[in-house]
């Protein structure tokens, strides 16, 4: 049956009649696509992106025999030395301390008879460190460490511990729950009606790698917080995690810190989840990665001191180093350090104590080994040779 139009009488106030503007149109699928984007981020938790391998057609191993002189042994140096040594390169790894692993590092003491294993404190890695997961993949040590459910910061006084838990959820849900679980959110000092309160948030959600760094890099994070930093907002998140990096705030780039907290809250999806060791660090990571080395016919040599790089026809021909100390006699300076009591100078593997019943200000080196031991700098330095590595072997 057909109808005629004049059959369809729509009243004055029907939807086919209601003039729909541009401009209201345009905002409710704005209003639409905020609230869904909002609602996605609230139940949904996104997955990183995963990038292609470069398309480089280099040859994994070097195509001519390479000798390969690593200094310091340290989680960079290990990593350095591991792939080297697996891509057929003859690696020699040296370390200044009597073991290795520099920021991660273990070693045992002997505490009233009895022997334990003392760390520098750092004792697992966040998820989204994906190249150091790979590491650990490729040495088959995945069972070394463990997802942690909750791991809390305790405070010295004036905050209750706040206890932090794998994300899931992105910005800004993840900031929410936060706050909904921090026990010290109304210490948070968070004045919105102060400009500086808001610049800390728009460096945080506006950082540019360029930009940002171009204007902050220069300025120290205890600089820049000075007077207008919400100070529980400080104390509770921004300091315990700059810390984290193992840099002093008063040194540590402003630009760094702020890249640090977008790539935690903005940057992916796993949060502040942390997946910490079963053991010592030593034991979960290092040792693995120093056994591949060796397994790879690369050397370790620990307690050793470079003392000189020769240079030849503008590139390096060898390596100098002594076991041992330095054997530097000449006086120097070292600050004290309060935060480990009295007696106490210097920081990070320079620390010194005074000797036994002196109060002068003379420090002496301890010995990181069960009982003290006296090193002999040995008179004849010992060389390692290499030929400089081409970027186009690797």
């Amino acid at each position: 049956m057909t109808l005629s139009p004049d059959f369809v009488t729509p009243s004055s106030d029907s939807l086919l009649t209601t003039a729909v503007s541009r401009r209201n149109l345009l905002k409710m699928f704005g209003v639409g696509t905020v609230s869904g984007t909002l609602g996605y981020s609230r139940f949904a938790k996104p997955q990183p992106n995963i990038y292609g391998k470069d398309a480089l057609a280099l040859p994994f191993k070097a195509d001519r025999p390479t000798t390969v002189a690593v200094i310091g042994g340290g989680l960079a140096g290990l990593a350095a030395s591991y792939e080297l040594s697996r891509r057929g390169m003859a690696v020699t790894l040296l370390e200044k301390s009597p073991q290795l692993g520099g920021k991660i590092a273990s070693w045992d003491i002997n505490v009233n008879g009895e022997s334990m294993r003392m760390e520098h404190g750092f004792h697992g890695f966040f998820p989204q460190y994906y190249n150091l997961w790979s590491l650990v993949d490729e040495l088959s040590s995945q069972q070394n460490f463990t997802s942690l459910p909750t791991y809390a910061v305790v405070y010295k006084a004036g905050y209750e511990p706040e206890v932090f838990r794998p994300s899931r959820s992105a910005f800004p849900w993840n900031i929410v729950d936060l706050a909904v679980a921090s026990p010290n959110c109304l210490h948070w000092g968070i004045n919105l009606t102060k400009p500086a309160h808001w610049e800390v948030f728009k460096e945080i959600t506006a950082f540019d790698p360029v930009k940002s760094y171009a204007r902050l890099d220069h300025i120290p994070v205890t600089d820049w917080v000075n007077g207008q930093f919400p100070k529980g907002l400080y104390d509770l998140y921004f300091l315990p995690f700059a810390k984290s990096s193992l840099n002093a705030p008063d040194r540590l780039s402003t630009a760094e810190l702020m890249q640090f907290f977008h790539f935690y809250f903005f940057g992916n999806p796993e949060g502040l989840a942390f997946r910490g060791t079963r053991q010592d660090m030593g034991r979960s990571l290092v040792n693995p990665v120093a056994d591949s080395v060796v397994e790879n016919s690369g050397k370790i040599l620990t307690d050793v001191t470079v003392t000189g790089i020769d240079w030849q026809a503008g590139q390096i021909a060898q390596v100098r180093y002594q076991q041992g100390g330095s054997g530097k006699t000449a006086p120097f300076w070292v600050e004290a350090n309060e935060s480990l009591g009295e007696g106490f100078y210097g920081a990070g593997d320079d620390v010194y104590a005074l000797l036994p019943g002196r109060k002068g200000d003379r420090p002496a080196k301890p010995s990181p080994s069960p009982a003290p031991i006296k090193v002999v700098p040995s008179t004849k330095p010992m060389t390692v040779r290499f030929v400089p590595l081409p970027w186009g072997d690797v």
